[in-house]
């Protein structure tokens, strides 16, 4: 008869594989054969296993240990977590609404398990509302806040432990990559109550308001990460796996109640980080906590971002300024963790940039230079093991900061908000999206379809931000992204350098070589058998790369290129290929023996979409909310007009906001709450959209030498099509009744005035492929360009000629 190691062994080793109503079975005829005082003994045991089976099972097996030690199921059950948890259990059912979270979060589990951009997103978000009320300062608000950290406690516990024994148990899945999977499911995870944080922090102005923010991030985050930090990955608890990722769990810190603040960077902190810390992230967060209580005040401190730069251990917190400035958006310290990486130099920088506080440890060099500083001497504070003085230092730091922003607005001195708008900023930029459902959307339409769709736009189109905003499944399908251009995040462009991999090692690629790359940049679990969705990003470098390695080495073109072809052929039989570029005509190489390029069908990508006389759109929350900040009070007949010359591109809807709040300025119409009406933005375009205008201002840099290379002999050469698409935003006429109009009937014409080095693409061609990349907009009887400003600058450019 085996022993009960022997048996609980037995049970532990069918859930590694995956299975779960056998070790029930196993399990429960176990306990039922138990008697009590066996039972006592092996309890502890016991839960500890029972705590790694789905949440019904789990539920089953409780009840029917606790009838078996008590005779009757007990209410409030003891737990197999750590003992050095730090979120407190309570008796559940003390707050209204838990039942109906925890059974979301149970049937989160059980159906849509990672699943954060769509399910996760819509039923958090209801709940999120819920607590946020219950946060507010109060006799419940604590009870509140020990509810939610307790529900996603246990939550993070039981999705991170089954999904790291499912990726263990795949086929050559290796602890490395299973890992890198789980903290990138965590990071996944905590962005979901940040972007809730974020987008309600326009809505906090009173203290209550901003406490229970603050409040429900930091109860959601402990509660996370308490949940994690108990998860064994093979041997190792999470506990020792979080200190791993302190550079990409840092930025969190920054959203944090000081006391959990506290909490959290003894969980995600090592032994060193840990003490650095202490020294100079918690003073911080106490400072603040400080400013946000204090009596009659009427600005309270709520930070909007937050980054951690582990190159220079330094890490950036930004809050925003009182209401009544019309200074800059954002309120920016820092505090270095090391006084290595603390120079002269970089504190003169921290000048430069307008910091408002660096806290630092400070070698005595730098030190001297401090002192040497009237205006550092104002923003530096150095850290040390006295703590109150420290924060009371960094708390006047902070206060001079704030006077020097109500002294400008005092004088009259204005700001131009919009250009707070981090465009070439990606460490801020993810605090600033805007869920495109319009996108979604978009990839709702193939759910059941398979085969290889492109969706091409203008560049800066927003492709790839959303592209990685994608969540893990659509309907029944997993999504995979990934990017041939600039890495977005961590693997995110793992397939294109295995591609170049493999052609610089001129080694022909295994007959799996997609398949298995797919599955393994999944940032989840990909069911044997799951459609999969695989989103490429940039393809134009993709092709580009693999037609020039074919012309620099033929052997190349028979081991990697066309076979890379056809594999991606046979992936799109039982799948969705989905490229995203500007041009649609790139993956026409090799045409003799190209097998995919038959199978490609274009699309038309969204840029972000408004409805007409409304406020409540992806184009409304991007002007209102994320550019403008609230500053003004956006009416729908300026989002009509606005829209009428940008169509939702947001790179250069950012750019022609920048230069509108230059001429409210000038105009001295930027006070804070104008209302914004379309007369406002008709005047706005006679006096600063001409042509010639539109070559004084630098917001429009990028796009206006963009097109005026693409435009070139050079541009020709290296892309016929985006030459021409160019070429005829140019040709367009700029005055008469219809400007950047014309009939279709004389479109030909257009065409024929396009000064060509070579061949160009046929008319018909160019207004199919054109219209759907968002060049254009085409009717039953008219063209006209689509993006207004980009024709403005097509025009006003003077192409380069060689």
């Amino acid at each position: 008869m085996p022993t009960p190691e022997q048996i609980l062994k037995e049970v532990e080793d069918l859930l590694a594989v995956g299975r779960g109503e056998e070790p029930q079975a196993k399990l429960a005829d176990f306990i039922g054969q138990m008697g009590e005082s066996a039972l006592s003994e092996w309890r502890a045991d016991l839960l500890k296993i029972i705590e790694r089976f789905q949440p019904k099972r789990r539920k089953q097996l409780l009840d029917l240990l606790d009838s078996k030690t008590s005779g009757r199921p007990m209410r409030v059950r003891e737990s197999a977590r750590l003992a050095y948890s730090t979120v407190p259990d309570a008796p559940p059912d003390v707050v209204p609404g838990e039942d109906a979270f925890r059974d979301d979060l149970l049937d989160l589990s059980e159906k849509h398990i990672f699943q954060w951009s769509t399910r996760y997103r819509t039923r958090l978000t209801r709940h999120f509302d819920h607590y946020l009320a219950g946060l507010a300062p109060g006799s419940m608000a604590e009870c509140y806040a020990a509810s939610l950290q307790r529900l996603l406690r246990d939550h993070a516990y039981d999705i991170f432990s089954r999904g790291y024994g499912h990726q263990r148990n795949r086929a050559g899945r290796s602890r490395s990559r299973a890992m890198q999977k789980s903290i990138g499911g965590l990071v996944r995870f905590l962005d979901l109550p940040l972007a809730y944080y974020t987008t309600r922090a326009s809505d906090a102005m009173d203290r209550d308001s901003v406490v229970a923010l603050r409040r429900l991030f930091s109860s959601c985050a402990l509660g996370i990460l308490d949940g994690y930090q108990s998860v064994t990955f093979d041997g190792d608890m999470g506990a020792v796996v979080l200190p791993r990722h302190f550079g990409r769990l840092a930025h969190y810190l920054a959203f944090l109640e000081p006391a959990v603040g506290t909490t959290v960077i003894n969980l995600i902190a090592s032994d060193m980080e840990r003490d650095q810390c202490h020294q100079v992230i918690a003073p911080m967060l106490e400072s603040l906590d400080y400013l946000i209580h204090k009596e009659h005040e009427d600005y309270y401190p709520l930070p909007i971002f937050g980054r951690y730069f582990e190159s220079q251990r330094r890490f950036d917190i930004g809050v925003r300024p009182p209401q009544s400035v019309t200074s800059r958006y954002v309120v920016e310290a820092c505090a270095y963790l090391r006084s290595e990486f603390v120079s002269p130099h970089a504190l003169d920088d921290a000048l430069a940039s307008r910091m408002a506080l660096v806290l630092a440890p400070l070698r005595p060099d730098v030190a001297t230079h401090v002192s040497s500083s009237r205006r550092l001497r104002g923003i530096v504070v150095e850290a040390g093991d006295a703590r109150e003085e420290v924060v009371q230092e960094t708390v006047d730091a902070w206060e001079r900061a704030i006077y020097a922003l109500r002294r400008k607005r005092s004088q009259g001195t204005p700001y131009n908000i919009a250009r707070e708008f981090p465009l070439r900023d990606p460490a801020k930029a993810k605090f600033y999206h805007v869920q495109r459902t319009s996108v979604r959307n978009l990839l709702r339409t193939f759910d059941r379809k398979n085969g290889v769709r492109l969706w091409c736009s203008v560049r800066r189109s927003g492709k790839t931000t959303a592209c990685f905003d994608l969540d893990f499944t659509s309907g029944d399908s997993a999504i995979v992204p990934q990017t041939c251009g600039t890495e977005p995040s961590h693997g995110g462009r793992r397939f294109y350098d295995m591609v170049c991999d493999a052609a610089s090692k001129q080694t022909a690629i295994a007959s799996n070589f997609v398949m298995s790359i797919v599955q393994e940049c999944a940032p989840a679990s990909v069911e044997n058998g799951q459609r999969i969705v695989f989103v490429v990003d940039e393809y134009e470098t993709l092709f580009g790369y693999l037609q020039a390695a074919a012309n620099q080495n033929h052997l190349l073109r028979y081991t990697i290129v066309q076979p890379l072809l056809n594999q991606l052929v046979e992936f799109a039989r039982d799948n969705l290929l989905v490229f995203l570029g500007q041009q649609p005509d790139a993956h026409f190489i090799l045409m003799d023996q190209n097998q995919l390029a038959p199978y490609v069908e274009q699309d038309s990508f969204p840029l972000f979409e408004h409805i007409s006389g409304t406020r409540a759109s992806e184009f409304g929350m991007l002007v209102g909310k994320k550019i403008l900040a609230d500053r003004f009070d956006v009416s729908p007949g300026f989002l009509d007009a606005l829209h009428r010359e940008t169509a939702g591109h947001p790179f250069l809807t950012v750019n022609v906001l920048c230069v509108f709040v230059d001429w409210l300025i000038e105009q001295k119409l930027s006070r804070r709450g104008l209302r914004l009406q379309k007369y406002h933005f008709r005047h706005f375009e006679e006096q600063r959209l001409s042509l010639d205008q539109m070559t004084l201002h630098p917001d429009y840099d990028v796009l206006r030498e963009a097109a005026k290379e693409a435009m070139s002999e050079d541009g020709y050469r290296a892309n016929p099509w985006l030459y021409t698409a160019y070429w005829v935003l140019r040709e367009m006429p700029t005055a008469g009744e219809s400007p950047y109009s014309v009939a279709r009937a004389d479109f030909a014409e257009i065409m024929s005035r396009i000064p060509a080095p070579g061949q160009l693409p046929e008319a018909n061609e160019v207004l199919r492929t054109a219209s759907q990349a968002n060049f254009l907009r085409v009717s039953e009887d008219q063209v006209s360009v689509k993006i207004r400003t980009l024709g403005r600058l097509a025009t006003s450019v003077r192409p380069v000629q060689t």
